[in-house]
């Protein structure tokens, strides 16, 4: 590794002092160097300045144009959010009406059905009471007509008149029990 070292430092040394043992090399290598930058400067440059200024609005451009993509999609992403969130408010609101709904609709229907089964039951009462009086009408249509057929054999036979209504008051008395 020195020796590498040792070589490297050797070849430096000779390189400069071969520039400064011989100036004529110096002196041709200036020459050279302005006769470069005379022709970069006359046929390149602009050329190049002109490439670079194009690469750089074009740089430039892509960047603006980036942010305004970055600054769109920002605005675009904070806007689905707030969407987002603006639906999601109007999907609870609309469940809770819903469910509302559905309970109101749903006590409807039970007080419906509630109001269904008295109405029923007061009609079966209604229908019953009126059997009841039909029963109890035919029940005095039979008694009136045993109380004639007994009448009518009472006459057939000749009681006196009390005893007729006798019969006819326990006739009645049973008939209206």
């Amino acid at each position: 590794m020195t020796e590498i070292f040792n070589e490297v430092s050797r070849s430096i040394e000779d390189g400069l002092n071969s520039v400064m043992n011989r100036p004529d090399i110096v002196v041709l290598n200036l020459l050279a160097l302005l006769v470069l930058v005379f022709f970069v400067r006359k046929f390149l440059w602009q050329r190049v300045t002109d490439y670079l200024e194009t690469r750089q609005e074009s740089l430039t451009k892509a960047i603006d144009d980036a942010d305004r993509e970055r600054n769109e999609a920002k605005r675009m992403q904070e806007q689905s959010r707030a969407d987002y969130e603006k639906m999601k408010a109007e999907t609870t609101t609309l469940k809770d009406k819903l469910m509302q709904d559905a309970y109101r609709q749903q006590e409807e229907l039970i007080q419906s059905a509630k109001d269904e089964v008295k109405r029923r039951m007061e009609q079966a009462e209604r229908d019953i009471e009126f059997e009841i009086e039909r029963a109890n009408e035919r029940v005095k249509e039979s008694i009136k007509e045993v109380a004639f057929a007994a009448a009518r054999k009472i006459v057939k036979r000749e009681i006196d008149e009390q005893m007729h209504e006798d019969i006819i008051s326990d006739l009645t008395k049973d008939a209206s029990v």
